[in-house]
């Protein structure tokens, strides 16, 4: 992973995202962010292989895999969340503290991404008769 030049790739499959598919980049990738972009609808994969493009220029996984780490913990992150959590990882940024509401928030289910969910209509192999 270290040895990989990954620029000229990830620039190109932001413009294709549905192609990584069919490459073998899943398996090059840090488990944490093959899976990140397994969940992603197609707009959200582009964005995201952006954001790795733009910012593996420099840096290694290591710091990338803390800040999608970071941006995870409250669900789903978007690319621009991740890359504020790169950015205040690498500055070492603490301004932003957690706020303790005054009144109870409700506890909401957690939502399903994707379309994953549907497959359960397809199990049997077909239409039915």
């Amino acid at each position: 992973r270290k040895s990989m030049i990954w620029q000229p790739y990830l620039e190109l499959l932001s413009k294709r995202p549905k192609a990584i598919k069919y490459s073998s980049l899943y398996d090059q990738f840090p488990y944490a962010w093959s899976q990140y972009l397994k969940d992603c609808t197609e707009e959200e994969r582009k964005m995201g292989l952006r954001l790795l493009a733009k910012l593996l220029k420099n840096d290694d996984f290591t710091l990338l895999n803390k800040a999608l780490q970071l941006a995870s913990s409250h669900g789903h992150p978007s690319a621009d969340q991740i890359k504020h959590c790169f950015y205040s990882l690498m500055n070492q940024d603490r301004s932003h503290m957690e706020i303790t509401p005054r009144m109870k928030v409700p506890v909401l289910p957690n939502a399903s991404r994707g379309l994953s969910h549907y497959d359960a209509f397809f199990q049997e192999g077909g239409d039915r008769k």
